[in-house]
Protein backbone atom coordinates (compact mmCIF):
# COMPACT_ATOMS: atom_id res chain seq x y z
CA UNK A 1 0.00 0.00 0.00
CA UNK A 2 1.39 3.52 -0.94
CA UNK A 3 1.93 5.70 2.15
CA UNK A 4 3.06 9.34 2.46
CA UNK A 5 6.28 9.52 4.28
CA UNK A 6 7.93 12.02 5.88
CA UNK A 7 11.73 12.38 6.64
CA UNK A 8 13.22 14.80 8.10
CA UNK A 9 16.73 14.88 7.60
CA UNK A 10 18.22 14.54 4.25
CA UNK A 11 22.11 13.58 5.09
CA UNK A 12 23.65 9.80 4.61
CA UNK A 13 20.74 7.89 6.79
CA UNK A 14 17.76 9.86 5.66
CA UNK A 15 18.92 9.63 1.76
CA UNK A 16 19.19 5.71 2.20
CA UNK A 17 15.42 5.74 3.57
CA UNK A 18 14.07 8.24 0.86
CA UNK A 19 15.82 5.69 -1.94
CA UNK A 20 14.54 2.67 -0.29
CA UNK A 21 11.03 4.40 -0.20
CA UNK A 22 11.26 5.60 -3.64
CA UNK A 23 11.92 2.18 -4.93
CA UNK A 24 8.68 0.96 -3.11
CA UNK A 25 6.65 3.66 -4.62
CA UNK A 26 6.02 5.82 -1.65
CA UNK A 27 5.25 9.65 -2.26
CA UNK A 28 7.87 11.24 0.23
CA UNK A 29 8.34 14.59 1.39
CA UNK A 30 11.92 15.52 2.80
CA UNK A 31 12.52 18.47 5.16
CA UNK A 32 16.48 19.76 5.68
CA UNK A 33 17.79 22.76 6.94
CA UNK A 34 20.68 22.51 3.89
CA UNK A 35 18.73 23.43 0.38
CA UNK A 36 21.64 21.34 -1.33
CA UNK A 37 20.89 18.12 0.13
CA UNK A 38 17.23 18.62 -0.81
CA UNK A 39 18.08 19.60 -4.58
CA UNK A 40 20.46 16.12 -4.42
CA UNK A 41 16.88 14.32 -3.72
CA UNK A 42 14.36 16.14 -5.78
CA UNK A 43 13.80 13.41 -7.92
CA UNK A 44 12.57 11.11 -5.46
CA UNK A 45 10.45 13.36 -3.33
CA UNK A 46 7.22 15.43 -4.02
CA UNK A 47 7.86 18.09 -2.22
CA UNK A 48 10.52 19.40 -0.11
CA UNK A 49 11.04 22.53 2.37
CA UNK A 50 14.09 24.08 3.80
CA UNK A 51 13.28 24.24 6.92
CA UNK A 52 14.85 24.34 10.77
CA UNK A 53 12.23 22.30 12.48
CA UNK A 54 13.62 23.31 16.45
CA UNK A 55 13.77 26.81 15.41
CA UNK A 56 10.56 27.04 13.30
CA UNK A 57 8.45 24.66 14.73
CA UNK A 58 4.97 26.81 14.03
CA UNK A 59 5.66 26.11 10.85
CA UNK A 60 6.11 22.49 11.12
CA UNK A 61 2.59 22.19 12.89
CA UNK A 62 1.51 23.60 9.98
CA UNK A 63 2.68 21.56 6.90
CA UNK A 64 1.91 18.59 9.50
CA UNK A 65 -0.96 19.73 9.58
CA UNK A 66 -1.98 20.22 5.70
CA UNK A 67 -0.12 16.88 4.63
CA UNK A 68 -2.03 14.06 6.29
CA UNK A 69 1.47 12.18 6.52
CA UNK A 70 1.15 8.18 7.08
CA UNK A 71 4.61 7.72 8.67
CA UNK A 72 7.39 9.95 9.34
CA UNK A 73 11.26 9.49 9.99
CA UNK A 74 13.25 11.64 12.49
CA UNK A 75 16.39 11.17 10.59
CA UNK A 76 18.58 13.78 12.08
CA UNK A 77 20.98 13.14 14.99
CA UNK A 78 23.18 16.73 15.40
CA UNK A 79 20.06 18.60 16.55
CA UNK A 80 18.61 16.21 19.16
CA UNK A 81 16.51 19.35 20.80
CA UNK A 82 14.73 19.49 17.15
CA UNK A 83 14.20 16.02 17.00
CA UNK A 84 12.53 15.60 20.02
CA UNK A 85 10.02 18.93 18.82
CA UNK A 86 9.59 16.95 15.51
CA UNK A 87 8.71 13.98 17.53
CA UNK A 88 6.09 15.50 20.01
CA UNK A 89 4.47 17.35 17.30
CA UNK A 90 4.20 14.34 15.26
CA UNK A 91 3.01 12.14 17.75
CA UNK A 92 0.24 14.98 18.61
CA UNK A 93 -1.06 14.73 15.00
CA UNK A 94 -1.22 10.62 15.36
CA UNK A 95 1.35 10.24 12.57
CA UNK A 96 3.39 6.85 13.50
CA UNK A 97 7.28 7.66 14.25
CA UNK A 98 10.40 6.14 13.85
CA UNK A 99 13.26 8.18 15.23
CA UNK A 100 17.26 7.78 14.32
CA UNK A 101 19.35 8.08 18.02
CA UNK A 102 22.93 8.31 18.54
CA UNK A 103 23.10 6.12 21.34
CA UNK A 104 20.79 4.25 24.35
CA UNK A 105 20.07 6.73 25.91
CA UNK A 106 18.97 9.44 23.59
CA UNK A 107 16.70 6.47 22.48
CA UNK A 108 15.15 6.12 25.49
CA UNK A 109 14.08 9.96 25.41
CA UNK A 110 13.03 9.51 21.99
CA UNK A 111 10.76 6.63 23.09
CA UNK A 112 9.30 8.30 25.89
CA UNK A 113 8.52 11.38 23.74
CA UNK A 114 6.11 8.49 21.93
CA UNK A 115 8.27 7.22 18.83
CA UNK A 116 7.09 4.34 17.60
CA UNK A 117 10.66 2.97 16.67
CA UNK A 118 14.02 3.89 17.14
CA UNK A 119 16.75 3.10 14.46
CA UNK A 120 20.45 2.94 15.93
CA UNK A 121 21.94 2.32 11.99
CA UNK A 122 25.36 1.93 12.61
CA UNK A 123 24.52 -0.70 15.65
CA UNK A 124 22.05 -2.52 14.00
CA UNK A 125 24.30 -2.26 10.55
CA UNK A 126 27.08 -4.27 12.59
CA UNK A 127 25.08 -6.93 14.34
CA UNK A 128 23.28 -7.46 10.69
CA UNK A 129 26.94 -8.14 8.99
CA UNK A 130 27.69 -9.94 12.18
CA UNK A 131 24.89 -12.76 12.07
CA UNK A 132 25.29 -13.53 8.25
CA UNK A 133 28.83 -13.63 8.36
CA UNK A 134 28.58 -16.45 11.16
CA UNK A 135 25.35 -18.35 10.08
CA UNK A 136 25.46 -20.85 7.34
CA UNK A 137 21.83 -20.33 6.63
CA UNK A 138 20.47 -19.17 3.35
CA UNK A 139 19.81 -15.44 3.25
CA UNK A 140 18.68 -14.64 0.21
CA UNK A 141 18.61 -10.83 0.37
CA UNK A 142 18.65 -8.64 3.56
CA UNK A 143 18.07 -4.69 3.63
CA UNK A 144 19.74 -3.11 5.87
CA UNK A 145 19.81 1.04 7.01
CA UNK A 146 20.94 3.67 4.38
CA UNK A 147 20.01 1.80 1.27
CA UNK A 148 22.78 -1.05 2.20
CA UNK A 149 22.01 -4.66 1.42
CA UNK A 150 23.21 -8.00 2.05
CA UNK A 151 22.62 -10.82 -0.93
CA UNK A 152 23.57 -14.25 -1.39
CA UNK A 153 23.71 -15.52 -4.94
CA UNK A 154 25.06 -18.50 -7.63
CA UNK A 155 28.50 -17.34 -9.14
CA UNK A 156 27.28 -17.47 -12.88
CA UNK A 157 29.66 -17.65 -16.00
CA UNK A 158 30.84 -14.45 -15.71
CA UNK A 159 32.81 -14.90 -12.64
CA UNK A 160 33.79 -18.54 -13.06
CA UNK A 161 36.62 -19.75 -13.38
CA UNK A 162 38.20 -16.66 -12.14
CA UNK A 163 40.07 -15.53 -8.96
CA UNK A 164 38.76 -12.33 -6.31
CA UNK A 165 41.83 -10.58 -7.44
CA UNK A 166 41.10 -10.56 -11.03
CA UNK A 167 37.43 -10.10 -11.01
CA UNK A 168 38.43 -6.98 -8.73
CA UNK A 169 35.08 -6.79 -7.83
CA UNK A 170 35.30 -3.92 -5.11
CA UNK A 171 36.52 -1.42 -7.28
CA UNK A 172 34.44 -2.13 -10.65
CA UNK A 173 31.06 -2.52 -8.79
CA UNK A 174 30.95 -0.80 -5.44
CA UNK A 175 30.62 -4.42 -3.90
CA UNK A 176 32.35 -6.61 -1.29
CA UNK A 177 32.27 -10.07 -0.76
CA UNK A 178 31.89 -11.40 2.11
CA UNK A 179 31.79 -15.10 2.29
CA UNK A 180 32.19 -17.91 -0.21
CA UNK A 181 30.75 -21.13 -0.01
CA UNK A 182 32.26 -24.04 -2.49
CA UNK A 183 30.52 -27.66 -1.91
CA UNK A 184 28.18 -25.78 1.19
CA UNK A 185 31.68 -25.31 3.46
CA UNK A 186 31.89 -21.81 4.00
CA UNK A 187 35.53 -20.29 2.71
CA UNK A 188 37.04 -16.67 4.03
CA UNK A 189 37.23 -14.99 0.57
CA UNK A 190 41.16 -13.45 0.14
CA UNK A 191 42.45 -12.30 -3.68
CA UNK A 192 43.53 -15.63 -4.52
CA UNK A 193 39.97 -17.29 -3.75
CA UNK A 194 38.92 -19.22 -6.92
CA UNK A 195 35.03 -19.28 -7.71
CA UNK A 196 33.82 -21.98 -9.33
CA UNK A 197 30.09 -21.84 -11.28
CA UNK A 198 27.42 -22.96 -8.72
CA UNK A 199 29.73 -21.78 -5.86
CA UNK A 200 27.43 -19.42 -3.57
CA UNK A 201 29.04 -15.98 -2.35
CA UNK A 202 27.59 -13.15 0.00
CA UNK A 203 28.19 -10.18 -0.80
CA UNK A 204 27.54 -6.42 0.69
CA UNK A 205 26.91 -3.20 -1.10
CA UNK A 206 24.19 -0.41 -2.04
CA UNK A 207 21.21 -1.89 -3.42
CA UNK A 208 21.73 0.34 -6.62
CA UNK A 209 25.20 -1.23 -7.29
CA UNK A 210 23.79 -4.77 -7.50
CA UNK A 211 22.11 -4.67 -11.04
CA UNK A 212 25.18 -4.29 -12.90
CA UNK A 213 26.72 -6.52 -10.35
CA UNK A 214 24.81 -9.44 -11.08
CA UNK A 215 24.80 -8.82 -14.71
CA UNK A 216 28.39 -9.50 -15.05
CA UNK A 217 28.22 -11.86 -13.03
CA UNK A 218 25.75 -14.26 -14.91
CA UNK A 219 28.01 -12.36 -18.26
CA UNK A 220 25.22 -10.82 -19.42
CA UNK A 221 26.16 -7.11 -20.96
CA UNK A 222 22.39 -5.59 -20.39
CA UNK A 223 19.30 -6.40 -18.31
CA UNK A 224 15.71 -5.32 -18.88
CA UNK A 225 14.37 -5.02 -15.94
CA UNK A 226 10.65 -5.61 -14.95
CA UNK A 227 9.96 -7.56 -18.64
Amino acid sequence: MKKSVLVIGAGRFGRGVIEGLYERGHDIFAIDQNEEKLDNIRDMIVSGAVLDVGDNDDEFVKIVGEKNFDEAVVAMTSDFEGALIATSILKDAGVTVSAKAQNLRRGSVLQKMGADRIVFPERDMGLRLAHVISTEAEIGTLELPQGFVVEQLEVGQGFANKTLEKLNISNRFGIWVLLVYQGYEPVQPTANTLLNQGDIIVVFGRNTKLPRFEEANMGKRKKIHGK
